[in-house]
């Protein structure tokens, strides 16, 4: 059987992009097989400053240059890494290129065959357009924040930043697809994508389907008392998933008995649940705060039903499923070695094996031009 794909084996891939999506993007095609050249303006990547356990975990494997792209000489060496490249990934507002001279015309001039993929805030058209973004104010105007999850309506900011995961995904589906196309037609191929537009169609599913959006959270659809969070006597806590009546009879089975107020017959269905959230999240908070967290890991070990630990601090990365599936795999080029995330498939049996050659290494400053 094959082993991990490579189908991106032979592409190289010019990264002009900084901070999160676009690197992260970069680095997806890196997994797949690509050649990836970072190149930095003389000031590095913000991300290094900022966050650098973060830059090394993008970066890794990937030739480093710092550019002055407002110069001639920074403008030359960009041209002559595009004509023997097959994507360029890129992240200025929409119009930055072209001001500096490497449009879009200038580069499939160089290279025809070109796929250019921009990542912007807001896309290249629309009157945002020009606005400066980051992940928490596109998941405020997208329309992350109106969609209600809890009965208890709190705006909370995501721990991740999930408008720079969602743009990612985005992004490299939309690479992949422009690479097979312009191998297919010979044709250089143009993807303009956004963290706005990667949000808001997360978003859009939801807010299209929900019903009335002006009707309070327990009269929401998405908003389910038995798909929720609940404190546990310790102050931990245990989340439970019972989407389906057969799950819900599960969870009565297993953490009630006798004539227990959950096991009226009007909780029974899902319609009977949904009748009454507020009701049936008073009584669920009551039964989770009368054992701690680990005596309801216990009860719920057969894994019949989807109620889980919330982990915490640092349970997350002691999971033995974590482990076993793999999901953090190792770097190590000379005297550096870290942990990055596997990507999230197992592919003929095999994950991907991010393994240094030699040639290449995080911020290897193997070239310095126009500065």
């Amino acid at each position: 059987m094959p082993g991990f794909p490579k189908p991106l084996a032979g592409k190289r891939v010019i990264d002009l992009s900084l901070l999160y999506p676009g690197p992260a993007t970069a680095a997806t095609l890196r997994t797949f097989g690509a050649e990836v050249i970072k190149v930095e303006p003389p000031t590095g990547d913000p991300t290094e400053r900022l966050f650098p356990e973060t830059y090394r975990l993008l970066n890794r494997g990937k030739q480093i240059m710092k550019l002055d792209l407002k110069t001639k000489d920074g403008k030359d060496e960009l041209g002559r890494l595009v004509a023997e490249a097959d994507v360029l990934i890129e992240s200025f507002r929409p119009g930055v290129l072209t001001r500096l001279g490497i449009g879009v015309k200038w580069l499939h001039a160089i290279q025809p065959k070109l796929v250019i993929v921009s990542i912007s805030g807001y896309g290249a058209t629309g009157p945002y357009r020009h606005q400066p973004a980051h992940d928490l104010s596109v998941l405020g105007v997208a329309g992350y924040f109106s969609l209600p999850s809890e009965l208890d309506p709190k705006v909370v900011r995501p721990n991740i930043r999930l408008a720079d995961a969602l743009t990612v995904n985005a992004a490299s589906l939309s690479a992949f697809a422009a690479i097979v196309e312009a191998d297919r037609t010979g044709e250089g191929q143009i993807v303009d994508t956004s963290i706005f537009d990667a949000t808001a169609a997360a978003c859009l599913t939801m807010s299209l389907s929900r019903g009335d959006p002006n009707a309070a959270p327990e009269n929401q659809r998405q908003v389910m008392a038995d798909s929720a969070i609940y404190t546990c006597r310790d102050g931990k806590r245990m989340a439970i998933a019972t989407l389906e009546d057969h799950y819900w009879t599960e969870f009565l089975r297993i953490a009630t008995c006798g004539d227990h107020p959950l096991r009226s017959s009007r909780y029974a269905s899902r319609v009977g649940r949904d009748r009454d959230k507020i009701g049936l999240a008073a009584l669920l908070s009551d039964l989770f705060a009368k054992h701690d967290r680990e005596d309801w890991i216990l009860l719920f070990a057969s894994g019949r039903v989807p109620v889980v630990p919330v982990w915490e601090g640092i349970e997350a990365l002691e999971d033995d499923h974590l482990k076993r599936r793999g999901a953090i795999a190792h770097w190590s080029h000379g005297e550096t070695a870290f942990q990055y995330p596997s990507f999230p498939a197992v592919i003929n049996g095999e994950r991907d094996q991010d393994v240094s050659d030699g040639t290449s290494a995080v911020n290897t400053g193997a070239w310095t031009t126009g500065s």
